[in-house]
């Protein structure tokens, strides 16, 4: 008995063993490659929500501490811009940086629609990444915090934002993704009476908050 397990010993594993062993061991690391690399999707993602929330409770902050209209302006990719709105003859002041999701890094977030993608719970409008209701007509208008923290709009532009006919509540919404990862998706609505700001993420089946 001892010489057969001495044999058995010397000889060591199979060639089909080590085989299996290996194969193993690949499949347990693409495993591992895929789940690291979904994360750092998700972390991105959810850094990207998590500045544009982060904005837009500044600008509506902002509106209501300093008794001034604050404009936010969205730019295609992933361009954030809030804007005090002083009064006439009133001095402007320093003017505040431009937010870009993900500090404008190198395969970060932008302002996307994934078409295969339903509208979120709130029903604001998926048409376009950065879905504003337009209280009525078209054309180019703007968009602002007030003093009382509504989110409104004008269907002009932002030197008649101050206009009473013009101060119009508007919801939005607010899309954002990597192309062709829909686990990146994430969305952020604002309702415009309150100015109240939600956020998205999408499970693949739904929007949660």
């Amino acid at each position: 008995m001892s010489k057969r397990t001495t044999k058995r010993a010397q000889q060591g594993f199979s060639m089909v063993e080590v085989v299996v062993v290996l194969a193993l061991a690949f499949v347990v690391m693409g495993f591992a490659v895929v789940n690291t690399m979904t994360s750092g999707f998700n972390a991105k993602a959810n850094s990207a929500m998590d500045g544009l929330i982060s904005v837009l409770r500044q600008g509506r902050e902002m509106a209501i501490a300093k008794r001034r209209n604050v404009e936010v302006t969205f730019t295609a990719p992933n361009k954030i811009q809030l804007t005090v709105l002083t009064l006439p003859g009133e001095v402007a002041g320093t003017a505040i940086p431009a937010v870009y999701l993900n500090d404008n890094a190198a395969g970060g977030l932008s302002f996307m629609v994934f078409g295969t993608l339903p509208d979120t719970p709130m029903n604001f409008g998926n048409s376009q990444p950065i879905n504003l209701q337009q209280p009525s007509g078209g054309g180019t208008w703007a968009v602002m915090f007030t003093t009382s923290g509504s989110f409104v709009g004008s269907t002009q532009t932002a030197a008649n934002l101050y206009l009473t006919a013009n101060n119009n509540p508007v919801n939005a919404s607010l899309f954002m993704g990597i192309t062709g990862k829909t686990n990146t998706a994430r969305a952020v609505t604002i309702f415009g009476a309150t100015g109240r700001v939600r956020s998205y993420y999408w499970t693949g089946t739904s929007w949660q908050e």
